[in-house]
């Protein structure tokens, strides 16, 4: 993402771009990386500037409900800690603003039907939507979700899978994502919390892109 806070910018290296597509596939996939990774994947998502009221408004793509709710699981897979979190960095406004120019309008009614069907379970399970539901009633059920549990079927963890992947995509490519948190992969492969992934240590976000 672009920021408005100035920053160095080394020369990104053919290596360092390597790494960082690895440490991509690491966590969601080499089948998810090629798709969030395509066309003009990277140029639209280091061009965009973080919105610090998206989820206050509609997207491009989203409702402004579904805004707010994509920012709460935002702060559910990437979690605020001692550095900012993935909502901190609006990696729900990346998201709508990646699907609506580097996805298909099938993708784009993926990715909200699987937000519709996570606010239905939540209704069903806890009589409220998920923007309602607290921490730790919004982590079960994207638990479940992963697990294709509780209602979830194998459908819809395939369209919660674009969902994740830009979110992460969208985080490790803010500054904080990437000059920060580049060892912290809360959902590698499933939501199974904080797993250290060391092999190229920060080789493998996008650091070389600041």
């Amino acid at each position: 993402m672009n920021n408005t806070q100035q920053v160095d910018k080394p020369v990104a290296t053919d290596r360092s771009r390597r790494s960082f597509i690895a440490g991509i596939t690491a966590i969601v996939g080499a089948a998810a990386t090629s798709q969030l990774l395509g066309g003009n994947g990277i140029s639209v998502a280091m061009a965009y500037t973080p919105d610090p009221k998206s989820a206050k408004t509609a997207g491009k793509v989203f409702s402004q409900a579904q805004m707010s709710q994509l920012e709460n699981i935002c702060a559910v897979v990437l979690p605020k800690t001692d550095t900012p979190g993935a909502a901190e960095v609006d990696a729900h406004g990346f998201l709508d603003n990646q699907l609506f120019h580097c996805h298909t309008k099938g993708q784009q009614q993926q990715a909200k039907s699987i937000l519709m069907k996570i606010d239905h379970l939540a209704s069903k399970e806890f009589n409220k939507q998920f923007t309602a539901c607290d921490k730790q009633q919004q982590y079960d059920l994207l638990t479940s979700l992963e697990k294709i549990q509780n209602g979830f079927n194998s459908e819809d963890k395939k369209n919660w899978k674009l969902i994740k992947g830009l979110i992460i995509f969208g985080y490790y490519t803010s500054e904080p994502g990437a000059t920060q948190e580049l060892n912290y992969l809360a959902v590698p492969g499933g939501f199974t919390g904080s797993v250290p992934y060391d092999q190229d240590g920060k080789g493998t976000g996008s650091l070389a892109y600041y």
